[in-house]
């Protein structure tokens, strides 16, 4: 009896190793065939890439996409706008200063702006420097003014322009559009923007007054001035103006 226990241990421990041994060669065989799992072989040249879907999963495959808004990474600006435009606008933005308004247009490559020129009268002034032929951009000076009772208070306004007169080509002033983030960064901290085809009936005092009136909040002036001295009155509120002036409180009668 015992020789026949002993016997079934041995038997027992041989199944055993044996067992284990076809286990542990099964695990080396199956981590051999998943060695190149999921990686294709592209050494051929046939398929697209790596990554699976003929390569289309893999990283920077398909095409390139082009940002055509922000501009941010470092990509190439729409259109240069020369660091001197900037300075020449600063010096419009200044009380201290004399200007009142530039006129920018486009390089004959027509990747970049130009300073046309500046200015230190008024309206009449800038339109003058608005080509007729050409697209161009500019942004002129105004004042704000409040005549109220005794007291006669002015405060600049900026307005930008877009100049685009129906003698230009047709596919410049289309580029106008995707170029317009751009010069806005340098002609920049303006109080109405305005697109005009028209100098004659569109950069002219009564629209513009109603245009700067919209852009304003609640309290709007009773007129401004386009011309140094030359007073365009629009009474929004009813209220009068100068001495005949009533409270803003008061009810208009």
């Amino acid at each position: 009896a015992i020789l026949c226990c002993a016997r079934d241990a041995a038997s027992a421990r041989a199944d055993m190793s044996e067992m284990m041994a076809k286990a542990a060669g099964s695990k080396a065989e199956a981590e051999k065939k998943s060695l190149k799992l999921g990686v294709v072989d592209t050494q051929g040249g046939y398929l697209g890439g790596s990554g699976g879907g003929f390569g289309l999963n893999a990283p920077g495959a398909g095409p390139k996409v082009k940002h055509f808004a922000g501009g941010g990474g470092g990509a190439k600006k729409a259109v240069d706008v020369p660091q001197e435009i900037a300075e020449a606008w600063l010096k419009v933005l200044d009380d201290d200063q004399p200007e009142t308004f530039l006129v920018a247009i486009y390089t004959s490559t027509g990747k970049a702006l130009e300073l046309k020129c500046t200015g230190t009268e008024g309206l009449a002034a800038f339109k003058a420097e608005l080509p007729e032929d050409q697209v161009a951009w500019g942004g002129f000076k105004c004042l704000a003014v409040d005549d109220r009772g005794n007291v006669i208070c002015k405060r600049p306004k900026f307005v930008f322009v877009q100049h685009m007169p129906a003698a230009a080509s047709a596919m410049k002033k289309a580029k106008m559009a995707t170029h317009k983030g751009a010069v806005k960064s340098a002609l920049h901290s303006v109080h109405l923007d305005v697109s005009i085809e028209d100098v004659a009936t569109e950069l002219v005092e009564t629209p513009l007054v109603a245009k700067l009136q919209a852009a304003t909040g609640a309290h709007k002036p009773n007129g401004y001035e386009f011309e140094t001295g030359v007073f365009v009155a629009d009474d929004y509120y009813g209220l009068g103006i100068g001495k005949n002036c009533k409270a803003e409180s008061a009810t208009a009668t």
